[in-house]
């Protein structure tokens, strides 16, 4: 587990010493104040460009996002996910998904929902550790949504705000060309065009991004808002999250019921990953009540289980921490309004959205994923043994007696104990985790109560099992019928809850349009290069088609030399 790492002593990274670890296993505490100063070296900025700056309801938001970090070294790893939505002006939420970043750099897509008003929105991107910084240090996209069905435009929100007005971060212009041969095509004729640098500048040291779209339906000089520093270091900065290290965390805090400040030390906290995906995490908390626990390579959303332990059965709250921001946005909004050229573009962008849906599939889904037989978390090891099997026996203590002898409960003084017997004599330094339906339980009395008539089987794992930082004498696991945990009663203090994995990955096919197809072309971006990579050599060509529509069309090359620095270059073509 990622979070478990050597402890490092040089102060300045006493935050990496306590962030590889689950809190709770150093006696200090990555939340507590004396490390302000340490964290706020570490910051993070992420630059966004994407394919289009005018949209039309149920399209897609194409996106390439690279992510920087000040006071680490460079092969340092810190956020490994990035969060997106699409917010409006006051900055509620429409659309939202969490991407993985992969050596410093994220791309993918959102869709816009089919219900927007048309009017101004942003795309927001930032990651749980910027958070700390507040929203100033975000990126915020500004795009225009475009919805044909309805009248009404979408209240602007913060005209009358006091924050200062932010501008367009300015692209840079002149270190490489676009050169394209020929300006005129037909339609569906093939365009070659070629992107070159200049002599003193290496191309395949920049991240490039190439969109080609029709022209006025994206800036082509300026991209997301900037702010000054001076304005950003306004906002306090705190340590309330910690980076997503190996996927998306869940972090919170343990209190008293009805309490802010009697938070819970050193508890346990057990988290159960339900459905096809099912998985088990452990963690503790620390000095603070605070936690904070990775879920990894899971996707879309998930269905968790939480339960606390803590000793003498204590009635305590799980608080966990919204996993996306939801503060309003730091920036002051302009009126809706449309060029003449905007608006005859996003007349036909719009057109051509409904007689997309209604007649041509832009892409078509692999068929690559095989049908699997899941697995436990505790793998496939030990004994299993299902009760259809062998005769009807009336008590699940007799089950465990005469079928599952390795397994013994024992009652003394009122309270039942349960050992695992195992050739490996360190099992019996450990508790044991017992579960029904993948769900801690630490009642063993009412774990031996449920009638054996409604368990389908029972897996045991008689090696000692470690989980983070917790470590158990073995594992017993009891699959009901029906899966309702046989009609006993949940933990003190848990609760189910839905939690927003990564955004899954859909492998597609994309439909390449050729001249002699009846479905006509219909695409408002002919092309979008996300991450692309330049041949080696002063040269790197690239080829498409052209669309079906004729019009004005740009191709707008974009590369991110660094943190607020995007070189780019454009030219134009028309299709007859």
């Amino acid at each position: 587990m990622k979070y478990l790492r050597v402890i490092y002593n040089l102060r300045v990274y006493i935050l990496i010493l306590i962030f590889k670890f689950p809190a709770g296993i150093c006696q200090d505490s990555p939340f507590d104040p004396d490390f302000y100063n340490e964290a706020y070296r570490i910051r993070e900025h992420v630059e966004v460009l994407t394919d289009r700056s005018l949209y039309i309801i149920n399209e897609h938001i194409n996106f390439r996002a690279d992510l920087f970090t000040e006071g680490l070294s460079k092969d340092r790893a810190w956020s490994s996910v990035l969060y997106v939505e699409l917010v409006t002006t006051g900055g509620t939420p429409l659309a939202r998904a969490k991407f993985v970043v992969s050596d410093r750099m994220c791309k993918g897509r959102l869709t816009i929902p089919p219900d927007l008003l048309t009017g101004n929105y942003f795309l927001k991107c930032y990651t749980r550790w910027m958070r700390n910084a507040g929203p100033g240090s975000f990126s915020y996209t500004p795009l225009k949504i475009i919805n044909p069905f309805k009248p009404e435009i979408t209240v602007q929100a913060n005209e009358e705000t006091t924050v200062p007005p932010v501008y367009g971060q300015d692209y840079d212009p002149g270190f490489f060309k676009c050169n394209i041969e020929e300006s005129i095509f037909e339609r569906g004729e093939e365009i070659v065009f070629s992107l070159s640098g200049l002599p003193d500048i290496d191309l395949q040291e920049i991240h490039h991004c190439i969109t080609v779209v029709p022209l006025s339906a994206i800036d082509t000089v300026k991209g997301q808002l900037t702010f000054s520093q001076s304005w950003v270091d306004r906002e306090e900065f705190s340590v309330r999250f910690l980076p997503d290290l190996n996927g998306t965390s869940i972090s919170g805090t343990v209190v008293m019921p009805g309490t802010e400040e009697n938070s819970i030390q050193h508890a346990r906290i057990h988290f159960s990953l339900l459905g096809d995906q099912s998985g088990y995490f452990v963690t503790k908390t620390d000095v603070l009540g605070k936690f904070v626990v990775s879920i990894p390579s899971r996707t879309g959303t998930q269905e968790l289980f939480v339960v606390p332990e803590v000793p003498d059965n204590e009635t305590v709250e799980v608080r966990i921490d919204q996993d996306f921001d939801a503060g309003t946005l730091p920036v002051t909004t302009i009126p809706f309004t449309l060029s003449a050229e905007e608006h005859e573009i996003a007349t036909r962008m719009a057109l051509q959205m409904q007689l997309s849906e209604a007649f041509a599939e832009q892409a078509i889904p692999e068929e690559y994923m095989e049908d699997t037989i899941p697995v436990p978390f505790y793998g496939i090891y030990g004994n299993s043994v299902v009760l259809d099997d062998y005769i009807d026996l009336p008590t699940l203590e007799e089950v465990f007696i005469n079928l599952i002898p390795s397994v013994t409960f024992v009652k003394r003084m009122n309270k039942t104990t349960l050992t695992i017997h195992s050739g490996n004599r360190f099992i019996g330094n450990y508790k044991p985790l017992v579960m029904v339906d993948q769900i801690p339980i630490f009642d063993l009395d009412a774990v031996i109560s449920i009638d054996p008539e409604k368990v389908n089987r029972i897996d045991v794992t008689n090696e000692v099992y470690v989980k983070g930082n917790v470590t158990y004498g073995g594992i017993v696991n009891i699959i009901t019928q029906k899966g309702d945990m046989g009609g006993i009663e949940l933990p003190a203090g848990s609760y189910f809850f839905d939690f927003m994995a990564l955004q899954p990955e859909k492998r597609v096919k994309k439909q390449i349009p050729v001249p002699e197809d009846r479905i006509p072309d219909l695409r408002n971006t002919l092309l979008w290069i996300p991450d692309l990579v330049p041949d080696e050599g002063s040269t790197t060509n690239i080829t498409f088609k052209a669309p079906d529509c004729p019009g004005e069309y740009v191709i707008l090359v974009r590369g991110v030399a660094g943190p607020g620095e995007i070189l780019s270059a454009t030219t134009r073509f028309t299709v007859e």
